[in-house]
Protein backbone atom coordinates (compact mmCIF):
# COMPACT_ATOMS: atom_id res chain seq x y z
CA UNK A 1 0.00 0.00 0.00
CA UNK A 2 1.18 3.53 -0.56
CA UNK A 3 2.35 5.35 2.02
CA UNK A 4 0.34 8.37 0.86
CA UNK A 5 -2.62 6.05 0.97
CA UNK A 6 -4.74 6.93 3.66
CA UNK A 7 -5.86 4.21 5.48
CA UNK A 8 -10.03 4.16 6.00
CA UNK A 9 -10.97 5.83 8.98
CA UNK A 10 -13.24 3.58 11.50
CA UNK A 11 -16.48 5.32 12.78
CA UNK A 12 -16.60 3.69 15.66
CA UNK A 13 -18.78 3.67 18.62
CA UNK A 14 -19.45 6.08 22.07
CA UNK A 15 -16.91 5.06 24.55
CA UNK A 16 -19.89 2.64 26.71
CA UNK A 17 -18.56 3.56 30.54
CA UNK A 18 -19.14 7.07 29.63
CA UNK A 19 -22.45 6.76 27.50
CA UNK A 20 -23.65 4.34 30.62
CA UNK A 21 -22.95 6.88 32.90
CA UNK A 22 -24.66 9.48 30.62
CA UNK A 23 -27.43 7.65 30.29
CA UNK A 24 -27.88 7.25 34.20
CA UNK A 25 -27.85 10.45 34.80
CA UNK A 26 -30.00 11.61 31.72
CA UNK A 27 -32.52 8.97 32.42
CA UNK A 28 -33.10 10.19 35.84
CA UNK A 29 -33.95 13.76 35.60
CA UNK A 30 -35.56 13.53 32.15
CA UNK A 31 -37.80 11.09 32.74
CA UNK A 32 -39.22 12.80 36.39
CA UNK A 33 -39.06 16.17 34.67
CA UNK A 34 -40.39 15.71 31.83
CA UNK A 35 -42.60 12.54 32.35
CA UNK A 36 -41.47 10.58 30.07
CA UNK A 37 -42.31 7.11 29.05
CA UNK A 38 -41.06 4.50 27.08
CA UNK A 39 -42.13 1.40 24.78
CA UNK A 40 -38.75 0.30 24.04
CA UNK A 41 -39.69 -3.75 24.15
CA UNK A 42 -38.21 -4.22 21.06
CA UNK A 43 -34.90 -2.55 21.59
CA UNK A 44 -33.94 -5.90 22.83
CA UNK A 45 -34.24 -7.54 19.02
CA UNK A 46 -32.22 -5.04 17.54
CA UNK A 47 -28.74 -6.06 15.84
CA UNK A 48 -26.72 -4.23 13.81
CA UNK A 49 -26.43 -3.26 11.41
CA UNK A 50 -30.06 -1.97 11.41
CA UNK A 51 -31.30 1.51 10.43
CA UNK A 52 -33.74 3.86 12.58
CA UNK A 53 -35.65 6.45 10.67
CA UNK A 54 -37.02 8.90 13.66
CA UNK A 55 -39.45 11.57 13.98
CA UNK A 56 -38.10 15.01 14.46
CA UNK A 57 -39.71 18.00 16.23
CA UNK A 58 -37.91 18.98 18.89
CA UNK A 59 -34.56 19.78 19.17
CA UNK A 60 -34.35 16.97 21.77
CA UNK A 61 -34.97 14.02 19.68
CA UNK A 62 -30.77 12.97 19.95
CA UNK A 63 -31.15 12.56 23.55
CA UNK A 64 -34.80 11.44 23.90
CA UNK A 65 -33.92 8.49 21.11
CA UNK A 66 -31.02 7.29 22.93
CA UNK A 67 -32.81 7.02 25.96
CA UNK A 68 -35.62 4.75 24.48
CA UNK A 69 -32.65 3.02 22.55
CA UNK A 70 -30.20 1.94 25.35
CA UNK A 71 -27.99 0.20 25.92
CA UNK A 72 -27.49 0.29 21.65
CA UNK A 73 -25.04 2.78 21.14
CA UNK A 74 -26.48 4.14 18.07
CA UNK A 75 -24.82 6.20 15.19
CA UNK A 76 -26.30 9.50 14.14
CA UNK A 77 -26.57 11.20 10.72
CA UNK A 78 -26.21 14.65 12.06
CA UNK A 79 -26.84 17.78 10.31
CA UNK A 80 -23.02 19.87 9.84
CA UNK A 81 -23.94 22.84 11.37
CA UNK A 82 -23.87 21.07 14.85
CA UNK A 83 -19.88 20.49 13.97
CA UNK A 84 -19.82 24.01 13.88
CA UNK A 85 -21.10 25.03 17.12
CA UNK A 86 -18.51 25.10 19.99
CA UNK A 87 -21.02 24.41 22.57
CA UNK A 88 -21.96 20.72 20.52
CA UNK A 89 -18.61 19.68 18.16
CA UNK A 90 -16.79 18.52 21.18
CA UNK A 91 -19.75 16.21 22.53
CA UNK A 92 -20.96 15.06 18.72
CA UNK A 93 -17.13 14.00 18.31
CA UNK A 94 -17.50 11.54 21.07
CA UNK A 95 -20.69 10.42 20.37
CA UNK A 96 -19.17 9.38 16.83
CA UNK A 97 -21.94 11.04 14.48
CA UNK A 98 -21.33 11.27 10.51
CA UNK A 99 -21.90 14.95 9.93
CA UNK A 100 -23.95 15.77 6.81
CA UNK A 101 -24.52 18.73 4.56
CA UNK A 102 -28.57 19.23 4.44
CA UNK A 103 -29.97 19.13 1.15
CA UNK A 104 -27.45 19.30 -1.00
CA UNK A 105 -25.05 16.85 -2.45
CA UNK A 106 -22.70 14.90 0.09
CA UNK A 107 -20.99 11.87 -1.39
CA UNK A 108 -18.73 11.41 1.47
CA UNK A 109 -21.98 10.91 3.88
CA UNK A 110 -22.95 8.17 2.24
CA UNK A 111 -19.75 6.42 1.94
CA UNK A 112 -19.44 7.01 6.10
CA UNK A 113 -22.53 5.57 6.55
CA UNK A 114 -21.87 2.51 4.31
CA UNK A 115 -18.56 2.03 6.38
CA UNK A 116 -20.81 2.43 9.08
CA UNK A 117 -23.09 -0.52 8.22
CA UNK A 118 -19.90 -2.68 7.86
CA UNK A 119 -19.07 -2.27 11.38
CA UNK A 120 -22.36 -3.07 12.71
CA UNK A 121 -23.63 0.24 13.67
CA UNK A 122 -27.36 0.92 14.69
CA UNK A 123 -27.70 3.86 12.21
CA UNK A 124 -30.21 6.96 13.01
CA UNK A 125 -31.23 9.17 10.60
CA UNK A 126 -33.87 12.06 11.20
CA UNK A 127 -35.58 11.30 7.94
CA UNK A 128 -37.43 14.42 7.04
CA UNK A 129 -33.85 15.75 6.71
CA UNK A 130 -34.35 18.94 9.25
CA UNK A 131 -36.09 19.65 12.39
CA UNK A 132 -39.94 21.14 11.87
CA UNK A 133 -40.31 24.48 13.42
CA UNK A 134 -44.24 23.47 14.14
CA UNK A 135 -45.77 20.61 15.73
CA UNK A 136 -45.85 18.34 12.15
CA UNK A 137 -43.77 16.11 10.48
CA UNK A 138 -42.20 17.32 7.44
CA UNK A 139 -41.88 15.67 4.22
CA UNK A 140 -39.17 12.46 4.04
CA UNK A 141 -36.12 14.15 2.11
CA UNK A 142 -35.24 12.60 -1.11
CA UNK A 143 -33.24 10.39 -1.26
CA UNK A 144 -34.00 8.75 1.87
CA UNK A 145 -35.61 5.69 0.63
CA UNK A 146 -33.16 4.87 -2.02
CA UNK A 147 -30.50 4.82 0.84
CA UNK A 148 -32.71 2.38 2.86
CA UNK A 149 -33.06 -0.13 -0.25
CA UNK A 150 -29.18 0.73 -0.50
CA UNK A 151 -28.29 -0.56 3.04
CA UNK A 152 -30.66 -3.77 2.72
CA UNK A 153 -30.57 -4.16 6.90
CA UNK A 154 -33.56 -4.66 9.04
CA UNK A 155 -35.75 -0.98 9.14
CA UNK A 156 -36.88 0.32 12.61
CA UNK A 157 -38.95 3.39 13.38
CA UNK A 158 -38.33 5.68 16.30
CA UNK A 159 -41.39 8.13 17.10
CA UNK A 160 -41.93 10.75 20.35
CA UNK A 161 -44.84 12.04 20.74
CA UNK A 162 -45.20 15.31 23.48
CA UNK A 163 -41.63 16.10 22.34
CA UNK A 164 -42.71 19.34 20.32
CA UNK A 165 -44.71 20.33 22.92
CA UNK A 166 -42.48 19.69 25.78
CA UNK A 167 -39.33 21.64 23.43
CA UNK A 168 -41.48 23.99 20.29
CA UNK A 169 -38.78 24.47 18.57
CA UNK A 170 -39.21 28.56 18.67
CA UNK A 171 -39.36 28.31 22.60
CA UNK A 172 -36.57 31.03 24.30
CA UNK A 173 -33.27 28.64 25.18
CA UNK A 174 -34.27 26.26 28.57
CA UNK A 175 -37.60 27.54 28.45
CA UNK A 176 -38.62 24.12 28.60
CA UNK A 177 -43.03 23.14 29.00
CA UNK A 178 -42.80 19.48 31.02
CA UNK A 179 -45.71 17.35 30.08
CA UNK A 180 -45.90 13.95 29.10
CA UNK A 181 -43.80 12.28 26.18
CA UNK A 182 -44.46 8.97 24.82
CA UNK A 183 -41.51 7.58 23.23
CA UNK A 184 -41.82 4.09 21.02
CA UNK A 185 -39.47 2.06 18.60
CA UNK A 186 -41.07 -0.76 16.21
CA UNK A 187 -39.86 -2.60 13.35
CA UNK A 188 -41.23 -1.38 9.74
CA UNK A 189 -39.35 -3.86 7.29
CA UNK A 190 -36.66 -6.64 7.92
CA UNK A 191 -33.78 -6.85 5.02
CA UNK A 192 -35.47 -9.52 3.19
CA UNK A 193 -38.79 -7.48 2.75
CA UNK A 194 -36.94 -4.47 1.88
CA UNK A 195 -35.19 -6.28 -1.16
CA UNK A 196 -38.79 -7.32 -2.23
CA UNK A 197 -40.01 -3.91 -2.14
CA UNK A 198 -39.31 -1.26 -4.44
CA UNK A 199 -38.56 2.28 -3.45
CA UNK A 200 -41.95 4.42 -3.86
CA UNK A 201 -43.07 1.79 -1.00
CA UNK A 202 -40.42 1.89 1.00
CA UNK A 203 -41.16 5.90 0.79
CA UNK A 204 -44.76 5.23 1.82
CA UNK A 205 -44.14 2.78 4.53
CA UNK A 206 -41.42 4.97 6.24
CA UNK A 207 -43.68 8.33 5.98
CA UNK A 208 -46.34 6.88 7.69
CA UNK A 209 -44.75 5.71 10.04
CA UNK A 210 -43.00 8.54 11.34
CA UNK A 211 -45.75 10.95 10.54
CA UNK A 212 -46.96 12.55 13.42
CA UNK A 213 -49.24 15.87 14.65
CA UNK A 214 -48.36 16.10 18.19
CA UNK A 215 -51.30 18.81 18.87
CA UNK A 216 -53.57 15.72 18.07
CA UNK A 217 -51.61 13.08 19.65
CA UNK A 218 -51.22 14.61 22.84
CA UNK A 219 -54.72 16.05 23.04
CA UNK A 220 -55.74 16.89 26.49
CA UNK A 221 -52.53 16.58 28.34
CA UNK A 222 -51.34 19.81 30.14
CA UNK A 223 -47.57 21.63 29.63
CA UNK A 224 -46.73 23.48 32.57
CA UNK A 225 -45.01 26.83 31.93
CA UNK A 226 -45.70 30.67 33.30
CA UNK A 227 -45.88 31.70 29.74
CA UNK A 228 -46.47 29.03 27.39
CA UNK A 229 -47.54 31.58 24.38
CA UNK A 230 -43.55 33.05 24.48
CA UNK A 231 -41.72 32.65 21.23
CA UNK A 232 -44.37 31.56 19.30
CA UNK A 233 -43.99 34.69 17.42
CA UNK A 234 -41.43 33.39 15.50
CA UNK A 235 -43.62 30.95 13.60
CA UNK A 236 -46.79 33.10 13.23
CA UNK A 237 -45.90 35.89 10.89
CA UNK A 238 -49.11 36.47 9.31
CA UNK A 239 -52.42 37.76 11.37
CA UNK A 240 -55.46 35.81 10.31
CA UNK A 241 -58.02 38.74 11.26
CA UNK A 242 -56.27 41.89 9.20
CA UNK A 243 -54.04 39.72 6.95
CA UNK A 244 -50.87 41.56 7.40
CA UNK A 245 -47.47 40.07 8.06
CA UNK A 246 -45.03 40.85 10.71
CA UNK A 247 -47.60 42.22 13.07
CA UNK A 248 -48.26 39.43 14.93
CA UNK A 249 -46.31 39.93 18.44
CA UNK A 250 -46.31 37.89 21.74
CA UNK A 251 -46.63 40.17 24.71
CA UNK A 252 -47.21 38.43 28.62
CA UNK A 253 -48.75 35.22 27.48
CA UNK A 254 -51.04 37.86 24.61
CA UNK A 255 -50.60 37.04 21.33
CA UNK A 256 -51.65 40.35 19.36
CA UNK A 257 -51.84 42.41 15.85
CA UNK A 258 -52.21 46.19 15.71
CA UNK A 259 -55.79 45.35 14.33
CA UNK A 260 -56.88 44.42 17.50
CA UNK A 261 -56.17 40.58 17.44
CA UNK A 262 -55.71 39.24 20.97
CA UNK A 263 -55.27 35.53 21.43
CA UNK A 264 -54.29 33.56 24.44
CA UNK A 265 -52.64 29.45 24.51
CA UNK A 266 -53.61 27.03 26.90
CA UNK A 267 -51.63 24.77 29.13
CA UNK A 268 -53.25 21.85 26.43
CA UNK A 269 -51.79 24.27 23.43
CA UNK A 270 -55.44 25.47 22.32
CA UNK A 271 -55.96 29.07 21.53
CA UNK A 272 -58.63 31.26 22.31
CA UNK A 273 -59.66 34.82 20.93
CA UNK A 274 -58.33 33.18 17.60
CA UNK A 275 -60.20 32.16 14.44
CA UNK A 276 -58.42 28.37 14.85
CA UNK A 277 -57.82 26.67 17.82
CA UNK A 278 -54.67 25.21 17.59
CA UNK A 279 -51.12 26.85 16.24
CA UNK A 280 -50.48 23.81 13.82
CA UNK A 281 -53.99 25.15 11.98
CA UNK A 282 -52.44 28.82 11.99
CA UNK A 283 -49.54 28.15 10.38
CA UNK A 284 -50.61 25.92 7.93
CA UNK A 285 -53.02 28.69 6.95
CA UNK A 286 -50.59 31.27 6.62
CA UNK A 287 -48.34 28.98 4.48
CA UNK A 288 -51.11 27.30 2.54
CA UNK A 289 -52.25 31.79 1.51
CA UNK A 290 -48.74 31.87 -0.12
CA UNK A 291 -49.39 32.25 -4.00
CA UNK A 292 -46.21 31.04 -5.28
CA UNK A 293 -47.16 31.67 -8.70
CA UNK A 294 -47.04 35.50 -8.77
CA UNK A 295 -45.49 36.55 -4.73
CA UNK A 296 -41.96 36.82 -4.17
CA UNK A 297 -40.28 38.03 -1.12
CA UNK A 298 -37.15 40.41 -0.61
CA UNK A 299 -35.34 41.99 2.00
CA UNK A 300 -32.32 43.04 3.28
CA UNK A 301 -29.96 39.94 5.57
CA UNK A 302 -28.14 39.59 8.31
CA UNK A 303 -25.54 37.10 6.83
CA UNK A 304 -23.21 34.66 9.15
CA UNK A 305 -20.38 31.83 7.81
CA UNK A 306 -17.54 30.08 9.74
CA UNK A 307 -14.75 31.65 10.71
CA UNK A 308 -11.06 30.65 10.53
CA UNK A 309 -11.85 28.86 13.88
CA UNK A 310 -14.31 26.85 12.23
CA UNK A 311 -16.88 27.82 13.93
CA UNK A 312 -20.01 29.87 12.83
CA UNK A 313 -19.81 33.05 13.08
CA UNK A 314 -23.78 34.89 12.94
CA UNK A 315 -22.42 38.00 12.45
CA UNK A 316 -19.94 37.66 9.27
CA UNK A 317 -21.65 40.32 7.15
CA UNK A 318 -24.58 41.89 5.52
CA UNK A 319 -26.14 41.85 2.03
CA UNK A 320 -30.12 41.26 0.29
CA UNK A 321 -31.97 38.71 -0.71
CA UNK A 322 -34.68 37.84 -2.78
CA UNK A 323 -36.77 34.56 -3.72
CA UNK A 324 -39.78 33.77 -6.03
CA UNK A 325 -40.80 30.71 -8.13
CA UNK A 326 -37.76 30.22 -10.41
CA UNK A 327 -35.07 31.81 -8.04
CA UNK A 328 -33.06 32.31 -5.26
CA UNK A 329 -30.57 35.10 -4.78
CA UNK A 330 -28.42 36.29 -2.18
CA UNK A 331 -25.80 38.81 -2.84
CA UNK A 332 -23.19 40.61 -0.04
CA UNK A 333 -20.51 40.68 1.79
CA UNK A 334 -19.19 37.78 4.14
CA UNK A 335 -15.57 38.56 6.41
CA UNK A 336 -15.01 41.73 3.71
CA UNK A 337 -15.28 39.34 0.74
CA UNK A 338 -17.92 39.68 -2.01
CA UNK A 339 -20.62 36.97 -2.47
CA UNK A 340 -23.01 36.90 -4.68
CA UNK A 341 -25.24 33.78 -6.44
CA UNK A 342 -28.47 32.14 -7.89
CA UNK A 343 -29.99 28.89 -7.75
CA UNK A 344 -33.37 27.50 -8.68
CA UNK A 345 -35.24 26.95 -5.91
CA UNK A 346 -35.40 23.14 -6.53
CA UNK A 347 -32.12 22.99 -5.81
CA UNK A 348 -32.58 24.14 -2.45
CA UNK A 349 -35.23 21.94 -1.41
CA UNK A 350 -35.95 23.29 1.90
CA UNK A 351 -34.57 26.31 4.31
CA UNK A 352 -33.34 24.56 7.28
CA UNK A 353 -34.23 27.45 10.45
CA UNK A 354 -34.03 28.64 13.66
CA UNK A 355 -37.04 30.44 14.22
CA UNK A 356 -36.84 34.38 15.19
CA UNK A 357 -33.02 34.07 13.48
CA UNK A 358 -32.23 32.78 10.47
CA UNK A 359 -32.16 30.02 7.84
CA UNK A 360 -29.11 27.96 6.39
CA UNK A 361 -28.48 27.27 2.99
CA UNK A 362 -25.36 25.90 0.97
CA UNK A 363 -23.61 27.51 -1.82
CA UNK A 364 -20.79 25.48 -3.41
CA UNK A 365 -20.57 23.25 0.27
CA UNK A 366 -20.76 26.70 1.94
CA UNK A 367 -22.52 26.84 4.89
CA UNK A 368 -24.32 30.31 5.11
CA UNK A 369 -26.74 31.59 8.00
CA UNK A 370 -29.12 34.00 6.05
CA UNK A 371 -31.30 36.38 8.90
CA UNK A 372 -33.76 38.55 6.88
CA UNK A 373 -33.58 42.29 8.23
CA UNK A 374 -35.30 44.38 10.26
CA UNK A 375 -37.64 41.61 11.54
CA UNK A 376 -35.82 38.47 11.67
CA UNK A 377 -39.04 36.44 13.07
CA UNK A 378 -40.13 36.90 9.08
CA UNK A 379 -37.38 34.18 8.65
CA UNK A 380 -40.28 31.78 9.05
CA UNK A 381 -42.14 33.08 5.94
CA UNK A 382 -39.28 32.22 3.69
CA UNK A 383 -39.26 28.87 4.54
CA UNK A 384 -43.01 28.59 4.29
CA UNK A 385 -42.47 29.92 0.54
CA UNK A 386 -39.69 27.24 -0.35
CA UNK A 387 -41.88 24.54 1.30
CA UNK A 388 -45.18 24.85 -0.37
CA UNK A 389 -43.52 25.84 -3.49
CA UNK A 390 -41.81 22.14 -3.10
CA UNK A 391 -45.03 21.16 -2.27
CA UNK A 392 -46.72 22.01 -5.25
CA UNK A 393 -44.00 21.15 -7.81
CA UNK A 394 -43.95 17.41 -5.84
CA UNK A 395 -47.66 16.94 -6.49
CA UNK A 396 -47.29 17.77 -10.16
CA UNK A 397 -44.85 15.44 -10.80
CA UNK A 398 -47.23 12.45 -9.26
Amino acid sequence: MSKNKKKKQKIGKPNAFIYTMAYLAMKRKYTKKYGISYDREIVKNIKGPAIIVATHTSDMDHYLSALTLYPIRPTYIVSEHFMHNPSTAGLLKLMHVIPKKMFTPDASTIVKILRAKHEGAVIVIFAEGRLSCYGHTLPIADGTAELIKKLGVDLYAWKAEGAYLTFPKWRDKGDDRPGKIHASVKLLLTADEIAEKDVCEIQRITADAISNDDEMAMDGIEYRSENIARGVDKILFKCPICKKEGTVKEDSGHIKCECGLDATLDSQYRLHGSPFTRVNEWFEWQQSSIDTETESISSKARLGCCGDDGFMDANAGEGEIYIDKDVFRLKGTMHGEEIEFEVSPEKIVAFPITPGDHFDIYHNGRLIYVSPQPNPNMTVKWVCFLDKLMEERRKAKK
